[in-house]
């Protein structure tokens, strides 16, 4: 079979909508190109074990070729879209045109802080590797700052740590927290009274992930006493 003369579908963003798009796809007469800016694929759910160090990067970020290696009809091309045309069916990447058949955009969302302009700008946020590593190292460098710093309110400044939404991703991040200083940081830091360290979880609603089931949010409520949580 002449594969030039096959459908060309480009799907853009290898996200786990576009997986799952280019692997439903295996076995179809058609030519695939799936385009993203990242080698590797992107387990989001876990980037906040790398926030507080659980996890390292490499485990949860797996390469795409490697994915797909057996698929006979995928390409991939690592690349960042430039320029998309719907009527002449073409888009532009940095440093080449790809025409197409059909387009699949799957390039993900972005993080809403509704309207809270001083949280965005100061806040970290936790959507790719660069800014989970990010969390992680200044998570890390507040307790080396507090672990010789003299003056009580300072260093109890330095200990206090603030996630907004209460979200499963927000409150999955300050459970993890909430482990990590009572079963690590107490070991590592012994010379700092763990009563120095406040987790607070931020949310705007009522209830601790609002979707899910009243009796699963007061669970959430028992976890964050459990775990010396504060839920504001």
């Amino acid at each position: 079979m002449n594969t030039n003369n096959l459908p060309h579908i480009v799907i853009i963003g290898a996200g786990f909508s576009g997986l799952e798009t280019a692997r439903g796809l295996s076995n179809a007469p058609v030519r695939i190109t799936l385009i993203d800016k990242h080698n590797h694929h992107l387990f989001q759910p876990l980037l906040y074990q790398v926030a507080i160090a659980g996890l390292v990067p490499s485990q949860i970020a797996y390469p795409i070729r490697t994915i797909f290696r057996k698929q006979k009809n995928l390409t991939f091309q690592m690349g960042e879209v430039r320029a998309i045309d719907l009527d002449s069916k073409y888009i532009k990447l940095n440093g080449s045109v790809i025409a197409y058949d059909y387009l699949v955009l799957a390039v993900g969302g972005r993080t809403n802080f509704f309207g809270l302009d001083a949280i965005e700008k100061d806040g970290f946020q936790l959507k790719d590797l660069e800014t989970a590593i990010k969390t992680r190292n200044h998570l890390l460098l507040m307790f080396e700052r507090a672990s010789h710093e003299g003056d009580a309110e300072k260093r109890k400044a330095l200990l206090t740590f603030v996630i907004v939404g209460g979200g499963p991703t927000g409150v999955e991040t300050a459970g993890a927290l909430g482990e990590l200083i009572s079963h690590v940081m107490v070991k590592d830091y012994p010379q700092l009274d763990i009563k120095d360290v406040s987790v607070i979880l931020l949310e705007a609603a009522a209830d601790l992930i609002a979707s899910y089931p009243m009796n699963y949010a007061n669970l959430l409520s028992n976890f964050c006493v459990a775990r010396r949580l504060i839920f504001v």
